[in-house]
């Protein structure tokens, strides 16, 4: 980071695989204000339309959606799924590349690599078609969401849905009916907390949820709103690849 606080700008980076704007970044991300301390550190918006003047901090809505330790834990548990659904396509149908690079567990393979090897590696009666989806495009908006959780990305409930939306196409055409199934209860889960009038019944409901489709004990969490101040900024102004040159090459 430069010492005005802004990100250097990367070199141009080509890609086959086109990518969906709403999965190539969060809408929210954070961004040090002015490099001073953490109360200078607000949360930015990509703004949809480029035109669009920036509306004063105090003219936007404090709710930002599920507090941020609940939806970091979603995203990490839907990056984990997706690993794990890899790991078990690749035991069915090249079993040989796992003992070759010695991955003996889900953990031992990031997403990007899935990414680049199973659409070559894989036989192609492995994969369900999809009418609207390619293998190629399904992994690379799996990387997005990996990215989400890794670089701890603020999004809001529409952005989490879909990226649901998309991780349970990813399972239909690895034709993992129970993961697809847990993908399209998370979704059905979201929708009900962003209708819900009761905040406590929706914390309730929402946390059993999470630790059925996890499988796995749920710490308790900070379920408190989301405070922190925003300030939306022009699309044309500050691009995706400006903003995050590490995400474009899958780096921590």
């Amino acid at each position: 980071m430069l010492p005005n606080g802004h990100l250097p700008t990367p070199p141009a980076e080509s890609t086959d695989i086109p990518r969906e704007p709403g999965l190539c970044m969060s809408r929210w991300a954070p961004r040090n204000y002015s490099g001073g301390n953490s109360s200078d550190q607000i949360w930015t918006r990509i703004a949809p339309n480029p035109l669009q003047t920036p509306p004063s901090v105090s003219t936007l809505p404090p709710d930002l959606g599920l507090p941020y330790e609940v939806q970091h834990y979603i995203l990490a548990m839907m990056q984990r799924i997706i690993e794990e659904a890899c790991y078990d396509l690749a035991s069915r149908w090249i079993p040989q590349t796992l003992r070759n690079n010695r991955w003996d567990c889900p953990e031992a393979v990031e997403l990007s690599t899935w990414r680049d090897l199973l659409p070559t590696a894989l036989p192609p009666n492995a994969i369900v078609s999809h009418p609207s989806y390619s293998l190629e495009r399904a992994l690379a908006d799996s990387v997005q969401i990996r990215n989400a959780a890794v670089h701890r990305h603020l999004c809001d409930n529409t952005e989490i849905r879909r990226m649901v939306v998309k991780a349970e196409d990813v399972m239909f055409m690895f034709a993992d009916s129970t993961r697809r199934n847990k993908f399209h209860r998370l979704w059905m889960e979201l929708n009900d907390w962003d209708q819900s009038s009761d905040s406590q019944a929706a914390k309730e409901k929402l946390l059993a949820a999470l630790q059925d489709i996890s499988e796995r004990p749920v710490d308790d969490m900070d379920w408190s709103p989301n405070s922190i101040s925003l300030q939306e900024i022009p699309e044309q102004n500050h691009h995706v690849e400006d903003q995050y040159p590490g995400e474009a090459m899958d780096l921590d």
